[in-house]
């Protein structure tokens, strides 16, 4: 009878996970690979195939008033994956949707290395992190609210948020441009101290702060300090914002934001890290940028 039970659980054990593995596999190991969701777990592997999943497609509820009918919304999609999602391949790119505007569910993306993967979710109303790890090739985000998290990948990236922080770690393979932005929150980056980067790390109400293995060897250094409210109109202070202005190239352009605040009213360090390399930028216009060794 126990040796039964045993049996009977292991079984009931392996169906839950096999459902809960739900997947759809398309044979592509080259392309664009374009989400338009509010969420996801995106990873590279040495494959062939992109393989989606989906914790909660096996959550079937049957609603028998709609016995006959189907679902309609103002998408336009339609679910042709059993996961909630439509995913259609045009040419080279990859088009990942919601089919409902009210969907909360979070795909699970294996990645064959070389495929590029941008990110897009502009939804106010529904947002959970982005991790990304292990991405061999370029990798684009553009959210509000999301929180995103990159692991190992490779680059070259560009990452921007308003709302969301952005957590990044590398090994030791990287190729440049990187580029990474927060609007409001904090970016924290860990890098291998032997990196050879050009960098850029910026803050307008923010501090900078960087772990002392990193030698940087500074092309300029900008403290100037502006309060809450904006500078002074004095024409004392119109005086510095022009001389400051006129000694500095330009407003930096990142991420595809020129965000808030005033380039002479926050932190900026530009230099070079081990010699120079890579171009790295990092920015937050409202929070602390954190830069850290391994």
């Amino acid at each position: 009878m126990k040796r039964h039970l045993i049996i009977g659980l292991f079984l009931l054990v392996n169906s839950f996970m096999a459902s809960a593995q739900k997947e759809y596999r398309l044979a592509k190991s080259n392309g664009h690979l374009r989400l338009n969701v509010i969420g996801a777990i995106v990873e590279g592997y040495d494959g062939k195939e992109i393989i989606f999943s989906n914790q909660n497609a096996n959550k079937d509820y049957v609603d028998t008033r709609a016995k006959g009918l189907v679902a309609v919304n103002t998408s336009g999609y339609t679910d042709n994956t059993g996961l909630g999602f439509s995913i259609v391949a045009n040419g080279q790119d990859i088009n990942v949707n919601h089919v409902s505007a009210n969907s909360t569910d979070i795909l699970t993306i294996k990645v064959p290395n070389g495929i590029k993967i941008s990110i897009n979710n502009n939804n106010n109303k529904f947002y959970e992190d982005f991790i990304i790890r292990n991405i061999i090739g370029e990798i684009e985000v553009a959210t509000n609210f999301n929180k995103i998290r990159l692991d190992n990948n490779s680059g070259p990236i560009n990452v921007s948020t308003i709302n969301g922080a952005v957590e990044a770690t590398f090994g030791r393979d990287i190729k440049g441009p990187i580029s990474i932005v927060s609007i409001y929150d904090f970016v924290d980056v860990t890098l291998p101290s032997t990196i050879k980067a050009n960098l850029e790390m910026v803050t307008f109400y923010g501090k900078l702060y960087a772990a002392s293995e990193f030698k940087i060897v500074p092309d300029k250094i900008e403290m100037n300090k502006g309060n809450a409210q904006g500078p002074s109109t004095s024409s004392d202070n119109k005086n510095q914002i022009n001389r400051n202005t006129k000694s500095n190239s330009g407003p930096l352009l990142t991420g595809g934001y020129l965000g808030f605040g005033n380039e002479n009213s926050g932190e900026k360090l530009k230099g070079k890290l081990n010699g120079g390399g890579i171009d790295l930028i990092i920015r937050s216009n409202n929070s602390n940028i954190y830069l850290r060794t391994k």
